[in-house]
C-alpha cells in the first residue's frame, strides 16, 4: 500500500487544517486561556520538539495520550497532573488552576508576598490544608480537591528533597 493516493484515485485524507464544523467542536474560552499559557510554557521547557513527547510523559505523570493531545492543543488534562506540569514548565501551578478555571481569577490576584503584607508571618501558627481552603474562600468539591492535590505534592517535594540533603531552615 502506497502512501500516496495513485493516478486517477480520489485523495481522501482529511486536509491538515482544522475547521470547525460547529460549535461544539470549537475551543472554549477556558482552553484558549489555559493553551495560551501552557503551549508556549512547553515549548520554552523544549517539550514541543520532536521527540520530547516521551519525556514529559515521564516528567508528569500523564500518558501518552493524554501527553500528546496536550501538546497538540486538544485536551486540558486532568487536574492531578497540574502540579508535577507546572513544575516541568516552570510556571505556579495556581497560575494553571486559574487558566483552567478550577479556581476563580481572584484568588490568584488576592494573593500577597510576604514582602508586600504590613507584618512578618514568619513564626505564625500553622494550619491545616482544609483551614487554609476555608480561609482562601475554596468551597467547592472540585476546586477544594485541587487545592489539597497541589498542597500535598509541595509538602512531598519539601519533604523529599530535605531527605535529599536539600536545604533546610535552621533555628
Amino acid at each position: 500500500m502506497t502512501a500516496f493516493p495513485r493516478e486517477g484515485s480520489v485523495d481522501y485524507s482529511l486536509p491538515r487544517e482544522v475547521k470547525f464544523t460547529n460549535m461544539t467542536d470549537a475551543p472554549t474560552g477556558r482552553e484558549e486561556r489555559f493553551f495560551a499559557l501552557v503551549l508556549p510554557a512547553l515549548e520554552r521547557a523544549g517539550y514541543a520538539a520532536y521527540g520530547m513527547q516521551q519525556k514529559l510523559v515521564a516528567d508528569t505523570g500523564m500518558n501518552k495520550s493524554t501527553a500528546s493531545r496536550l501538546l497538540r492543543g486538544e485536551t486540558i488534562p486532568h487536574v492531578k497532573f497540574f502540579p508535577a506540569l507546572a513544575k516541568a514548565i516552570g510556571l505556579d501551578p495556581v497560575e494553571l488552576l486559574v487558566a483552567a478555571e478550577i479556581v476563580p481569577r481572584e484568588y490568584l490576584e488576592s494573593q500577597q508576598t510576604l514582602s508586600e503584607t504590613d507584618r512578618s508571618q514568619v513564626g505564625s501558627e500553622p494550619i491545616t490544608p482544609e483551614e487554609a481552603a476555608e480561609r482562601l474562600g475554596i468551597n467547592d468539591d472540585v476546586g477544594r480537591f485541587t487545592f489539597f492535590a497541589v498542597v500535598e505534592k509541595l509538602t512531598t517535594d519539601n519533604a523529599d528533597e530535605d531527605s535529599s540533603g536539600g536545604a533546610t531552615a535552621q533555628a
